[in-house]
């Protein structure tokens, strides 16, 4: 069964291309120059022009990635300005002193025979030529080099963003750095590190120290590792949005300080997912003087301009359920909650103010009331972000790009921040800061987190960096392959994580069945995730679901391969690749069937290896039926549409990916081409 995992790649790769064509993101005009810069030992970096402690540091990490993506043993210390170098490094600048999000990205890199040339006006721009030159790097079966080629890159949005949660599932500061290590790759800049939840306060307060000691389960990060990983974001060009939710989602906060809650003491971490069990009171000044000095400690420790407060999901429960905070509201002519949220935000603007921060929140706290310099995160709907943009408040989309709702990297490449169809102004247009895709932890390990992330975040990068027109899926997904070999070389759990994960449930025994039923089964969508089981932060993530991938090969694989037989029923290539991979998903399910007779964590496995069973077998006789120019009775037509809508939700804990092109098959013999 190996064999059919290899036969999904070799169907799914294209003719080799130049090393120019795995670019990811794709820059803003590359043009290939004649010949090629040959690499080998006496490669050397000098930088000629300002240099500084971060920009020697991020040459040295290149060189060394150098040596491991070439096997050549070279200088890693920088070369004299004025010595024989192979790439000359030159900088104008440092650029801002607290990396801002007016900071110049844009490089220059000219690749010739005789050498290479990387300009760029800020250390930032640098770091970003830095990236496009190591996946530059190429060979043939005698040289390894650089292609020539002059590149001139510059980023379409200044606000390209990860949102990482580590309150639900909390995350080691060895996986934070090594996700930042990725953002540096596909150029994304932004780190907003959410770091209170209802489920988990993360974050070391030395002024209120129940807030971590009661509120974390003794999972936290020191002050000494949040400067320390601000510091290695920088490093790498990525600035850290702190975000600390707040009125709602504030169970954890509150669990040592609930003097500041709406409901009564005693308050304790929420396991459960969904509503929080306390939230902050608005009417109290206590409450205001205990998060200034608490922003007052952590402005030292985060020093972006820009700080998150949540804001997202209040619910009306907890203030219409404390008589004496209706009262307050409505004494002061409130008539709704939305007010009262409004009010509370003010307060928190001037104390953001008084720190020198700029507060950003999810779009909830769109409200008139809202101070104009507020930054709207979009994430009920992209019609959120439009209101907002029409309404002059700078903005930032999430809503199509929500990683944890497993949905393919096609739909997160094709939603724009703005879409050509858009009907904001040039000057409305200005308000859109950009997008971050974002990262919600409730089915989220820290061992899982890789799988989930990547290699879809690169679909999401490119679409903030690169231009508009760049839209070509098959290319992305070509490339996005590129991308996840690249970073399972330096170590990412990317194309090895259903294996390992695999391996926890199944110690013994041949994996290989199991493998290929997870190049096409898939997770649930976010909304179907639980599917019927109550789960919460205590639920172990190590079933067979958290070892199946969000977007797996073999979807898009199939999706091609139908969308070629569609469009030409002849065509043998298609009909014959379709026909084994069918005929081989097929015959998984006895075998899966018998492994479920070994251990109970692989019977999990059993429904969606039944249904792919069914669905491969409707895929074939579709296709038979089509070659032969005959229609199937109107009872086959029938049951194939009925199990073909059953198979669209989980079987068990996982989903068949390849329904919806075998339903594109089945109405191929009604007469519709979908």
């Amino acid at each position: 069964m190996r064999r059919l995992v290899a036969l999904l790649f070799l169907v799914a790769v294209a003719p080799a291309r130049a090393q120019i064509g795995t670019l990811l993101p794709v820059p803003t005009t590359v043009t290939p120059g004649p010949g090629r810069l040959v690499l080998d030992t006496t490669f050397r970096v000098a930088i000629t022009k300002f240099t500084d402690d971060r920009l020697r540091r991020g040459v040295e990490r290149a060189i060394l990635r150098f040596e491991e993506r070439t096997a050549l043993e070279v200088a890693r210390s920088v070369a004299p300005p004025t010595a024989s170098a192979t790439l000359r490094v030159v900088v104008d600048g440092a650029g801002d002193r607290v990396q801002s999000i007016d900071e110049n990205e844009s490089y220059g890199l000219e690749v010739t025979e005789s050498g290479a040339t990387l300009s760029a006006p800020t250390v930032v721009g640098a770091l970003r030529g830095l990236e496009t030159l190591l996946q530059l790097i190429t060979s043939d079966a005698t040289t390894r080099y650089l292609p020539a080629v002059t590149i001139r890159d510059t980023p379409r949005f200044r606000w390209r963003g990860l949102l990482v949660d580590v309150g639900r599932h909390f995350m080691p500061v060895e996986q934070v750095k090594k996700t930042i290590d990725g953002m540096a790759m596909v150029k994304l800049n932004v780190l907003h590190w959410h770091l209170s939840e209802d489920q988990g306060f993360r974050v070391e307060s030395k002024r209120f120290p129940k807030l971590h000691q009661l509120g974390s389960d003794g999972e936290y990060y020191t002050q000494a590792e949040l400067r320390d990983v601000v510091a290695y974001a920088r490093d790498r060009g990525i600035r850290v949005v702190p975000e600390f939710d707040m009125p709602g989602h504030s169970t954890a906060w509150l669990v040592g300080y609930p003097q500041y809650a709406t409901r009564r003491p005693p308050n304790g971490i929420r396991r459960a997912w969904g509503g929080a069990d306390a939230i902050f009171d608005p009417t109290k000044e206590a409450t205001y003087t205990f998060i200034d000095q608490f922003i007052g400690e952590m402005v030292r420790i985060f020093p972006d301009a820009y700080w998150h407060i949540g804001g997202d999901e209040v619910e009306d429960k907890h203030w219409n359920g404390n008589p004496r905070i209706v009262r307050w509201r409505r004494a002061r002519g409130m008539r709704t909650n939305e007010e009262l949220q409004a009010y509370f935000n003010q307060r928190l603007m001037r104390i953001l103010r008084k720190h020198d921060r700029q507060m950003v929140g999810w779009d909830e706290i769109l409200h008139p009331k809202v101070p104009p310099q507020t930054v709207i995160q979009s994430w009920r709907g992209t019609n959120y972000l439009r209101d907002a943009a029409k309404g002059g408040f700078n903005t930032i989309l999430s809503a199509p790009y929500y990683l944890d709702h497993i949905k393919p990297a096609t739909d997160f490449y094709l939603a724009d921040p703005i879409p050509t169809t858009t009907d904001l102004t040039i000057e409305e247009q200005r308000h859109v800061l950009g997008g971050e895709a974002c990262m919600w932890s409730e089915f989220v390990s820290y061992e899982t987190t890789d799988s989930r992330l990547w290699p879809r975040l690169g679909a999401v990068a490119e679409r903030l960096w690169s231009p508009q027109s760049v839209t070509d899926v098959p290319d992305m997904y070509r490339r996005l392959d590129v991308l996840a070999g690249r970073l399972e070389a330096h170590g990412f759990r990317v194309q090895s994580h259903s294996a390992r994960m695999l391996r926890k449930l199944f110690p013994s025994g041949e994996l290989a069945p199991l493998e290929s039923l997870l190049t096409v089964a898939q997770p649930p969508h976010f909304g179907q995730a639980l599917n019927g089981r109550q789960t919460t932060q205590l639920h172990p993530l190590a079933r067979i679901v958290d070892a199946a991938r969000p977007d797996p090969p073999a979807r898009w694989l199939t999706e091609r391969l139908v969308r070629q037989f569609v469009t030409n029923t002849a065509d043998n290539i298609s009909h014959d690749s379709l026909t084994t991979l069918m005929q081989r998903w097929r015959a998984l399910a006895p075998t899966i069937r018998a492994l479920a007779g070994e251990t109970v964590a692989i019977g999990e496995a059993v429904p969606v290896a039944d249904a792919l069973e069914r669905t491969s077998t409707i895929g074939l006789e579709a296709m038979q039926y089509v070659r032969s120019g005959t229609r199937p009775d109107s009872t086959w037509l029938a049951a194939a549409a009925a199990d073909l809508k059953r198979f669209e939700q989980p079987q068990g804990l996982l989903r068949v990916s390849v329904v919806p092109e075998i339903r594109k098959l089945v109405a191929l013999l009604q007469g519709v081409v979908q």
